[in-house]
């Protein structure tokens, strides 16, 4: 058997040589649907990691909170002690200061930087990724000046980010300690992350209206239950009870959603894949029915050949291998060329992108092993499926009459 399987690809290649005109000819449809496979893949793949990178770095990892109070806070430790009462592992704030300050290095004043108050634990909330620098650390909460990291786009407009003064009716001397990346996720163009600390809670709370706004982002057990709520209303009642702790107000608004949109966004993205692939599915199976085909047409080009072939000993086996590994070989080379013509795009595609916009750290427009191998196996596949018919008319037809031709 291993002989008749040997023997039948050796004739498959020898066909596929003696034909090229034919073989060219049922490569394109193949070409096409593999091609269209290989990007639905390699797009799916792409959104699947922005989708995540876009959550994590603009919102929060997975079962993050977003927390209003619209209460007045007489007790913020009491508050933040409830939050984690409540279930909170992580708590920051986040925070728009009562005043947007405005901030100079030298003389070189930036007036529309937006500044966005947090703790130490939005690092952990959040992802981070640092051109330069540092995050903030549990050190800079007791700095007697302002502590601010900033992203790159700020940081190239400041020029010299060592001598850096922020204020709203007065200049302060405040502390880079780091530059993040700028990507199209940041909520400014030029934005800082301004850290709470005695020198800065004037900024962040001097308002005290019964109308102001407290927001805290806070990451929970992706298992706890109120994970598991979207509208947040578990979280808010568990909060809602002890309201007592930390606000005079007899009705104390809290308010408390889940913000994390990730699993939406891939599941956004998945449905989207699935349409695609659909389309190119079909694209495939014309190609499939353009081999087949010219599969058919070959058999009965090739009567005269194949039964000489059985005249001089070949078994049935032998005979079928040949003419479905025909067919498989004409796919595959399609299919070698559709992933080449596509890695090709696709890397085109990733130096445009980088030129136009800034993606997330770790996030690269590039062709994944999963849509190479998705694209060589499903033209195997079609290949196989498309030669088994010329293969089953090809063991019929009789060897005297091929002779005779």
């Amino acid at each position: 058997m291993l002989r008749s399987l040997t023997a039948g690809i050796v004739l498959a290649f020898a066909g596929t040589r003696a034909n090229v005109a034919r073989t060219i000819l049922s490569c394109a449809g193949i070409v096409v649907g593999v091609g269209a496979l290989v990007l639905v893949v390699t797009a799916g793949d792409f959104g699947q990691r922005f989708a995540v990178a876009y959550g994590e770095a603009n919102v929060g990892l997975p079962a993050t909170l977003h927390v209003s109070v619209w209460s007045p806070i007489e007790d913020r430790e009491a508050f933040e002690e409830d939050l984690r009462r409540a279930g909170g592992q992580d708590i920051s704030i986040n925070q728009w200061p009562s005043e947007t300050p405005v901030i100079r290095s030298g003389d070189n004043v930036l007036p529309d930087v937006e500044f966005l108050g947090v703790d130490v634990a939005m690092g952990d909330i959040r992802r981070m990724n640092m051109a330069q620098g540092r995050w903030f650390t549990d050190a800079d909460t007791e700095s007697l000046a302002p502590v601010l990291v900033v992203n790159e786009d700020l940081a190239d407009a400041l020029g010299d980010i060592t001598e850096v003064q922020i204020g709203t009716g007065q200049w302060l001397d405040a502390r880079v300690v780091g530059v993040v990346e700028s990507t199209a996720l940041d909520f400014s163009w030029q934005s800082a992350y301004l850290l709470r600390s005695p020198a800065t809670e004037d900024m962040l709370f001097s308002s005290t209206g019964t109308d102001t706004e407290t927001t805290y982002q806070v990451r929970i057990d992706p298992d706890d239950p109120a994970a598991q709520d979207p509208t947040g209303m578990a979280f808010t009642e568990r909060m809602a009870s002890a309201s007592w702790r930390w606000s005079t107000d007899e009705q104390a608004s809290v308010d408390a959603w889940r913000m994390d949109e990730t699993e939406l966004l891939q599941s956004g993205v998945r449905y989207l894949s699935w349409g695609l692939a659909g389309i190119a599915v079909i694209t495939l199976t014309t190609g499939l029915l353009g081999v087949l085909n010219v599969g058919l047409v070959t058999v009965r080009e090739r009567r005269r050949e194949l039964a000489t072939y059985r005249a001089l000993g070949a078994d049935r086996l032998t005979l079928f291998v040949a003419v479905v590994m025909e067919a498989v070989v004409v796919s595959l080379v399609a299919g070698v060329i559709a992933v080449l013509g596509c890695w090709a795009l696709v890397l085109l595609a990733g130096r445009i992108a980088e030129g136009l916009v800034t993606l997330p750290a770790g996030v690269t427009l590039s062709m994944p092993a999963s849509a190479v191998l998705v694209g060589l196996g499903s033209a195997a596949c079609v290949g196989m499926l498309a030669g088994i018919i010329p293969a089953m008319r090809a063991l019929r037809a009789s060897v005297v009459a091929g002779l005779r031709e």
